[in-house]
């Protein structure tokens, strides 16, 4: 490579530019995120279907199994034009089980612990529905919301452990910071106006900064994204107006709402996704794997280590590029794998180590 530089500095400046460009390009393409040890990064083995691009969002099934994933494949956000696709894997061997044409860009995805269906929120800046799919089968049914407490679109949506039938998704880009920034759903959802309720307005009345200690009174939570669930069945909400983390928690505790603002080499960052090591059906161990989205890649991975400390946190920092671990006392995103082209979603898959009794 040094003799073909060479040679070409011999020709015309223009010429030797060209050459170094298309090397420099070349190395960018081919270029991999990389991983600190103890952890492994691979690339998981399922090829997105044909015209299948951008994914972001997935979720595994309750055994283990299956990795389903939604790909928005560019549509735009207020639901004009697409489809989207939602894709089950065989995680063993990257298989292709069900590909699933979705109307409008699809964003949050979880699956409801009561009966393993898919739910799939989209359009996060307008014009938000609801599908819901039977993984069986791969059918499904489209739902809207009733527009009183919506000005923009849905986002990432969550469970609580004890009562599924109340699910919590959040309501993006509204265009009134009094609005809510997270909605609830009790009960089944209805075809047309399927009401909600407040649950997390935009602009909450108090707020405890958990690094500093002090109560805030004028935060807003301006940009929500993602959300899960912590281990303690507290809600767990990513801002990207503010670079931080909010906390809800029982209406009646104590300080309901927390904010953890983030930082990563002394420098508020913007985050995506953000895990606990527990499934979304409330397994926790101290063994499984991270499975990552890279959007503008069109790739996901497989992030692994010999041992996950129980409750770890992770995120996905998506202007940086890098997925970190998280330290939620202290608000610090210390990275563990870099050189990502546009990381996006999170899930975690546990594997089951613990002692069991003796029978």
């Amino acid at each position: 490579m040094i003799r073909g530089l060479a040679h070409f500095s011999r020709g015309s400046k223009f010429t030797s530019l060209v050459f170094v460009v298309v090397l420099v390009g070349a190395a960018e393409a081919n270029a991999q995120p990389v991983a600190v040890s103890p952890y492994t990064l691979q690339t998981f083995t399922g090829v997105p279907p044909t015209g299948a691009t951008q994914p972001d969002d997935l979720a595994i099934s309750a055994d283990g199994k299956d990795l389903w994933i939604g790909y928005g494949n560019g549509v735009d956000t207020t639901g004009k034009g697409g489809p989207s696709n939602l894709v089950e894997y065989e995680i063993s061997s990257g298989t292709v089980l069900q590909n699933l044409s979705i109307p409008g860009h699809l964003d949050g995805l979880k699956i409801n612990p009561t009966d393993n269906r898919v739910w799939a929120t989209e359009n996060e800046d307008g014009n938000p529905t609801l599908a819901i799919v039977n993984p069986k089968n791969g059918t499904f049914k489209i739902f809207t919301f009733a527009p009183e407490l919506l000005t923009g679109g849905m986002d990432e949506l969550a469970f609580p452990l004890t009562d599924a039938s109340e699910a919590f998704i959040v309501a993006s880009s509204q265009t009134d910071i009094t609005k809510p920034v997270i909605v609830q759903l009790t009960g089944s959802p209805k075809k047309t106006n399927t009401p909600l309720t407040q649950f997390l307005p935009g602009n909450p009345p108090s707020v405890l900064n958990v690094v500093t200690n002090t109560v805030e009174t004028s935060d807003q939570i301006g940009d929500p994204d993602s959300m899960t669930l912590d281990p303690a069945g507290e809600l767990v909400l990513d801002n990207r107006s503010d670079d931080s983390l909010y906390i809800v928690r029982d209406p009646r505790a104590v300080n309901p709402v927390l904010r953890v603002p983030l930082t990563l080499s002394g420098a508020a960052v913007e985050v995506n996704d953000t895990i606990f090591t527990a499934s979304t059906f409330g397994v926790s161990s101290t063994a499984g794997a991270i499975f990552i989205t890279d959007t503008t890649a069109n790739a996901i991975y497989i992030l692994t280590k010999p041992y996950f400390p129980s409750n770890e946190v992770y995120t996905a920092a998506n202007v940086e590029n890098v997925v970190g671990l998280v330290d939620l006392n202290r608000g610090l995103v210390t990275p563990v794998v870099t050189g990502f082209q546009g990381v996006h979603g999170l899930a975690f898959s546990p594997t089951v180590v613990g002692i069991a009794a003796s029978r």
